[in-house]
């Protein structure tokens, strides 16, 4: 009865997670991965420039 309750659980939380994800804003990886490589050469310009 209690491995039961523990799967049912599961199943909801996993919908919930699922629900949740499909309503954010889709992500572009390589374009943030591009960006932060970006800023973290910028920095360490500025800071070999002073």
């Amino acid at each position: 009865m209690f491995e039961v309750i523990v799967i049912a659980l599961l199943m909801i939380i996993t919908g919930l997670l699922l629900h949740i994800n499909s309503k954010l804003p889709a992500r572009d990886r390589v374009q943030e991965a591009m960006g932060r490589d970006r800023d973290r050469r910028d920095s360490q310009n500025q800071s070999r420039n002073r």
